[in-house]
């Protein structure tokens, strides 16, 4: 029996938040408030879900209808944050009001794909489709490169590439694309002294102490990991194991095993994804935002795991529905929820 797409993506979202609340009471228990951050993950997580059951309960109409007044409020949030945001780490990525932050860089990618998909289909020529999603594309990953978040801005314009792709561009067009994303990284590593030391060190991961700390929190989990609560390398040695460590901290709890039964779960995910922006039967801005959100998840999941594996420099990216942080649970709960209202539109 075949299982319908939007039952899988559900399914896998709720799966997927267990394990990243599994992953968040492992890293803090050996701090001093163990369950602090994952109440608030609870409460996060609980809220995404609610968002992304409302949004499967709007029509897409709504929001295709919407589109404009979303991406340029989200792109605003964007644009000012250099003026009233807070800089953690050496970022300026977040509004903070006492206890409440918000990252708008993740909030805004649901937004950011639908303004995207509106404007793209608009044209029917291959060059004015192209240099209307570029031109759209390099505005909000400029807004997010000033911050200064390279990783952020490369799933901005990995989820324009894949979007432009899908709907009948030809490769051509994407290695200029290619191009433009290699200047944007020579110039960001030359101008952000860190950023040239992050590589140099994975080349060099013996004497890298950040990607030495993960390559062992991974070879401790073993097969099969360790209980709850003895995850002591991630507790003691790996940074910010809670977040863009988090797939180190969750191997180390539940061994190789568990850990690829996660990369499972999120492959399930983006093939349920994918195959409602292979249907032929759906608009083209159905299928074309469904393959954009299998991107975005997609593409910051492998690049996350990429980095705990230390098989890519570090980028300080989240892994979607399991690191701590709201935004990003926000933002793809109400991604996934536009996509389930997507999935339910009928050929005109």
């Amino acid at each position: 029996m075949k299982i319908p797409a939007r039952t899988v993506i559900i399914f896998s979202m709720i799966l997927l938040g267990f394990f990243g609340l599994l992953t968040i009471i492992s890293s803090q228990s050996e701090t001093a408030m163990p369950y602090f951050l994952v109440l608030r993950q609870l409460i996060s997580f609980a809220a995404a879900l609610g968002l992304m059951f409302l949004c499967s309960l709007l029509p897409f109409g709504f929001f295709r209808r919407a589109a404009a007044p979303l991406a340029v409020l989200s792109l605003l949030l964007l644009l000012i944050l250099p003026f009233f945001g807070t800089r953690i780490n050496g970022m300026c990525g977040w509004f903070r009001y006492g206890s409440f932050s918000l990252q708008p860089s993740e909030v805004a990618k649901p937004f950011f794909l639908l303004g995207l998909v509106m404007l793209i289909r608009r044209f029917k020529e291959e060059k004015y489709r192209f240099a209307a999603g570029l031109g759209y594309t390099l505005l909000w990953g400029a807004a997010i490169f000033i911050q200064p978040d390279f990783g952020t801005s490369f799933i901005y314009f990995a989820t324009f590439a894949l979007v432009i792709f899908v709907s009948g561009i030809r490769w051509r067009w994407l290695v200029g694309t290619g191009a433009l994303a290699a200047a944007g990284a020579w110039y960001f590593i030359h101008s952000h002294p860190y950023a040239l030391k992050r590589i140099t060190a994975f080349l060099n991961p013996q004497g890298s102490w950040h990607l030495r700390q993960l390559e062992l929190a991974c070879a401790r989990g073993g097969w099969f990991g360790h209980k709850l609560g003895q995850a002591l390398w991630s507790n003691a040695y790996v940074p910010l194991p809670y977040n863009d460590s988090a797939y180190a901290t969750l191997t180390e709890t539940i061994g190789f095993a568990g850990a690829l039964l996660v990369l499972v779960l999120f492959a399930v995910l983006l093939a349920a994804l994918s195959s409602i922006a292979l249907r032929r039967e759906h608009p083209e801005t159905v299928r074309l935002f469904a393959a954009g959100a299998a991107a975005v998840i997609g593409v910051q999941t492998l690049l996350h795991v990429g980095v705990n594996l230390s098989l890519i420099p570090p980028t300080g990216l989240t892994l979607p529905l399991i690191s701590y942080g709201g935004s990003s649970l926000i933002g793809c709960g109400i991604l996934v929820g536009m996509v389930l209202s997507a999935e339910k539109e009928e050929k005109r």
